[in-house]
């Protein structure tokens, strides 16, 4: 935040300027009716330690966790503090949205680049600037599809789908009274392949599933897509936790036609949920669908490079009624964290920070299995989240693990009635030996079941 300090004598030159005697003229638009007739009830003053200490005291109101093992679909990964330094530069700054190159080349290129990694790590040709989260990244990617498959009005969507992505697309779809969403079943973790077939009709226009899915599992997205094209339908990968794509094949090369998903996991902190970072990535064919803004690289007269809007559809802004897409931002400072992350740690990196979530991951469960009361449910791969069943008692767990600052996983009995006693955990690149055993000894000690 910058210091903009404003003295009497500076408050007085301004109202001089602007030929006003009292600031409280500036309120002359106001009925007076409306106007509050007494002060604030604050501190009158206060110096900027004290201020600092009243909001410190107000942060310790909040409960702080030494581990938490809760993914599903927001997750704590280290971010380097060269980040914060890189994205104050004032390089990166703009007064508005990047409509005019000439005074928007910083910012221009940082899309630019968030655009080209999105692409690598998706493998497929084209993605726009950003979303707003990963919820209407599925929304926009479901009626994008709609509009490439003419004539199909029906979308089908995995029950492995994130729960709240899929209320978002109920939410969505609901206005329009000639489109369908469609569930397919699970079994074993995974997409139901057999209900997918027999789902899979003429009026399919995508088919949306996780990569890696809510209960932490891995679709096999080359076996989905051979049935999935055969009906003449796109193939959707969804992606909650972007980390994945360092330890996964991308979805482009394993036969998906779109990706969308969530990619706050690059170099930004869950912190109070948000703010999230939606991505959309598709094949070259269907770019004129595709909604939001695209950046593209020039050169200019004198062989300079340059980056301009190289596609934007302008309905979005003034014919709203008729607009593609109402998305009309993108989460710039989130997607330029998302930037500076992915090129500090290089292909190399990302896959060494993959690698450990996995490895975690399957010590966590290794180490939660010894334990008498959970048991394994189905054995699907996974990479950083995955399903036990719990026998003893839900409430006593969490209970034990947050006396102890310790965020236990999802009780996934909330979203999922099958799965009603499971517990989804997560492990990433910072959790040590040291947190997951002493995660093991705390649920030892809970009272067994009666």
């Amino acid at each position: 935040m910058r210091y903009l300090p404003s003295s009497p004598v500076e408050d007085r030159a301004l109202l001089d300027t602007i030929g006003v005697a009292r600031a409280e003229e500036l309120l002359a638009g106001i009925p007076e009716a409306l106007r509050l007739k007494r002060d604030l009830d604050l501190p009158t003053q206060g110096s900027e330690q004290e201020v600092a200490w009243e909001m410190m005291g107000l942060a310790n109101k909040n409960t702080r966790f030494c581990a938490q093992f809760l993914g599903a679909g927001a997750y704590d990964h280290f971010v380097p503090s060269a980040i914060d330094a890189m994205v104050s530069r004032q390089e990166w700054f703009t007064a508005y949205t990047p409509y005019q190159p000439e005074i928007s080349q910083g910012t221009l290129q940082h899309i630019f680049e968030y655009q080209t990694l999105i692409c690598d790590l998706a493998g497929l040709d084209v993605t726009n600037a950003s979303l707003y989260d990963g919820g209407t990244a599925c929304v926009e990617t479901a009626l994008m599809a709609v509009r490439v498959a003419k004539k199909r009005n029906t979308v089908l969507v995995s029950r492995g789908l994130h729960p709240l992505y899929r209320e978002v697309l109920k939410t969505n779809f609901a206005p329009h009274d000639d489109l369908q969403l469609v569930e397919v079943g699970l079994k074993n973790g995974v997409t139901d392949l057999a209900d997918l077939q027999a789902k899979l009709n003429g009026d399919v226009a995508a088919v949306m599933v996780g990569y890696p899915n809510f209960l932490g599992a891995v679709e096999d997205l080359t076996a989905l897509a051979g049935p999935v094209h055969a009906a003449g339908a796109l193939l959707v990968s969804v992606t909650q936790e972007a980390l994945a794509f360092g330890w996964l094949e991308a979805p482009g090369k394993a036969g998906a036609d779109m990706a969308c998903g969530e990619a706050m996991s690059f170099g930004n902190k869950p912190t109070f949920g948000g703010p999230f970072l939606g991505f959309l990535a598709v094949k070259d064919a269907h770019k004129r669908e595709i909604p939001g803004r695209v950046v593209g690289q020039t050169k200019d007269l004198e062989g300079r490079t340059g980056y301009v809007l190289t596609l934007t559809a302008r309905e979005q802004h003034i014919r709203r009624d008729k607009a593609t897409s109402n998305i009309c931002s993108n989460q710039g400072l989130v997607a330029l964290r998302a930037n500076i992350f992915l090129q500090l740690a290089g292909p190399e990196g990302l896959r060494g920070l993959a690698e450990q979530n996995a490895a975690k991951a399957q010590y966590l469960r290794q180490r939660l299995l010894e334990l008498p009361d959970m048991e394994p449910v189905d054995d699907p791969p996974f990479f950083n989240e995955f399903v036990l069943r719990y026998r003893g008692d839900m409430a006593a767990l969490q209970e034990a693990c947050l006396a102890e600052s310790l965020l236990p996983g999802l009780d996934l009995g909330r979203f999922y009635p099958e799965y009603e006693g499971c517990i989804l955990w997560c492990a990433t690149e910072l959790h040590t030996r040291r947190m997951i055993e002493s995660l093991v000894e705390i649920l030892a000690r809970v009272p067994a079941t009666v």
